[in-house]
């Protein structure tokens, strides 16, 4: 499964445009990581230099079958806003693991966040995926809100187990699309 048909493809929304990145876009991933330096904190990633994060993204991007992430830029200026990441087929087929989700500190509070995120579930669910997932450390509890008001809903450690999970200091959340 590849994650856009072709590099030509943009996807877009009323205000963004989501433009898939490829190894040669260091530069540009890295000024997103650069204006959005908190979301490393915040997911408790420790602080990867944006240069080394944009290089092992791009890189894991293109040696993994169905994993890729874009840039959002606003329609209106071109300016690069943010970020989005996902691994379709990860964990199994039908389903697709969202790894990053940002938006820089200056365009917070517009729903950016939430029209980028309902921009690739419509292109996702037209590709076959059924369901979105994400993770992060449980202890970052700041992020449950958010993950919720994205319409997620937080997997039990039944579910956990059954994946092969301990369940333990993951935080593992779900949300059906497409009317999966």
């Amino acid at each position: 499964m590849t994650a856009f048909p072709d590099d030509s493809i943009a996807l877009e929304s009323d205000r963004l445009r989501l433009q898939p990145l490829r190894p040669g876009d260091e530069a540009r991933l890295r000024a997103v990581f650069e204006a959005a330096r908190d979301y490393f904190a915040a997911i408790g990633a420790g602080a990867p230099t944006p240069e080394d994060a944009a290089v092992r993204e791009l890189a894991g991007c293109a040696d993994t079958a169905g994993r890729a992430v874009a840039v959002l830029s606003l329609l209106e200026t071109g300016e690069d806003a943010g970020a989005i990441g996902w691994w379709s087929g990860s964990p199994e087929p039908g389903v697709a693991l969202l790894g990053m989700l940002m938006v820089a500190p200056a365009q917070r509070g517009r729903g950016l966040a939430r029209e980028a995120l309902d921009t690739l579930e419509v292109w996702l669910a037209g590709t076959g995926v059924r369901a979105l997932r994400t993770a992060f450390p449980y202890r970052r509890q700041e992020l449950h809100p958010l993950a919720r008001a994205l319409g997620f809903r937080e997997m039990s450690i039944a579910e956990h187990a059954q994946l092969g999970l301990a369940g333990v200091g993951t935080s593992l959340w779900e949300k059906p699309i497409g009317g999966g």
